[in-house]
């Protein structure tokens, strides 16, 4: 077991469990099903989903991975010196609110960048024009996502301009997905058409500089037609589906576990109320544990009087409002419970009553939001 503290106010109490086995045979599922040149992109960004960015690439090193892609320039910054010399793909594309010291620097370590407009591209022309610097970049084109992709006819022009400069390189075309994690594909095959016939009108397929890529997690699993060059894994895996499937081709293991200690047990009588704003009253006399984390560590507020824990083998309720750093557990029924004993929090099973699965539908959100608002200072150990 091996402790990584990337924060100097780690709580060591508070435990994300990491388990790599997991993550690696997620991985190693995944690529099985794109063809064997189909380059494996590992999504880190928002501290590796709330599994530690540090712990996860250090992980991925150990994998069949070929790149990774972070959200930001200083999520490209962390993880360099831990990526093995892998590229880096920088997601939020160089806008006016980036420096021109940043762009510089990306172009200087590596990084692959994504451009918003030609304007952009202009701004990061001027930005390495008196170095020696040559920026790699991938243009995102936008096929239906609505974000930040340029329309197929400027993305041609912009195409011809990164050739035609002496400090850009072409790296990369994609498109993004809005739906290949519904039941329906239909728009999700409609973005696929719509990005094959930019393709055609470039000709982009025989450019052997280019790296072709559309699917993120839900697009590896559900469309095959579209893995082009390289996949871009994200949610899949931590070990989730974008949303739970009942005959998914491949099964995902959970990587993360999520713990917290008893910190202090007192009983209560019938009739009292608890925590904040009374609204939970005991209807019989109770045993409470009091669990040191709350809505600051990432345990949502809505949990109160609905959400479920385990210690051990025991599912408890979670009694009274969730507290900026407290919950109130009932665990009347539970034998033997003692303070220091450790309660899983978040669980990495599907079917537990507290798997991000179950948090996200008690919370009307997705997997995601549960495992990203996992607090930095909660210490990651990895298994």
């Amino acid at each position: 077991m091996k402790v990584y503290r990337t924060q100097q106010y780690i709580r060591p109490d508070l435990q994300a469990h990491i388990h790599a086995r997991d993550m690696l045979d997620n991985v190693h599922k995944l690529r099985s099903l794109c063809p064997q040149r189909t380059r494996f992109c590992a999504v880190v960004k928002a501290n590796a989903y709330g599994h530690g960015i540090s712990e996860v690439v250090n992980i991925l090193n150990r994998a069949e991975v070929d790149a990774f892609a972070v959200a930001t320039f200083y999520e490209a910054l962390h993880i360099a010196p831990l990526a093995d010399g892998k590229p880096i793909l920088i997601l939020e594309p160089v806008n006016p609110a980036w420096s021109a010291e940043q762009i510089r620097i990306c172009a200087r370590e590596g990084f692959e960048c994504v451009p918003a407009s030609p304007d952009a591209l202009h701004y990061m022309q001027d930005s390495l024009a008196d170095t020696s610097f040559v920026l790699r970049l991938h243009l995102d084109i936008e096929t239906g996502m609505g974000r930040w992709g340029i329309v197929p006819a400027q993305a041609g022009a912009m195409l011809s301009m990164i050739d035609d400069s002496g400090h850009l390189a072409a790296a990369g075309v994609f498109t993004h997905f809005a739906t290949a994690d519904e039941e329906d594909l239909s728009y999700a095959y409609e973005q696929v058409e719509r990005f094959e016939r930019f393709l055609d009108r470039y000709n982009l397929k025989d450019r052997r500089d280019l790296a072709i890529h559309a699917s993120n997690s839900a697009g590896t699993i559900k469309l095959p037609q579209a893995h082009y060059d390289m996949v871009r894994c994200g949610i899949a895996m931590y070990g989730y589906y974008p949303r739970r499937m009942a005959d998914a081709p491949i099964q995902l293991k959970p990587v993360l576990r999520l713990e917290a200690p008893v910190a202090h047990l007192h009983h209560i009588p019938a009739g009292h109320s608890v925590s904040y704003g009374r609204s939970f009253v005991t209807t019989r006399p109770t045993r409470a544990a009091v669990i040191p984390l709350g809505y600051a560590d990432g345990y949502r507020r809505c949990f109160s009087n609905c959400a479920k824990m385990k210690i051990g083998s025991h599912v408890v309720p979670v009694i009274g409002r969730v507290c900026m750093d407290q919950v109130i557990l009932d665990v009347t029924d539970v034998p033997d419970v003692r303070a220091g004993q450790m309660v899983t929090v978040l669980d990495n099973d599907h079917d537990s009553p507290c798997s991000a699965y179950a948090l996200a539908a008690l919370a009307d959100t997705i997997c995601y939001e549960m495992l990203t608002l996992i607090h930095a200072h909660v210490n990651r150990i990895v298994h």
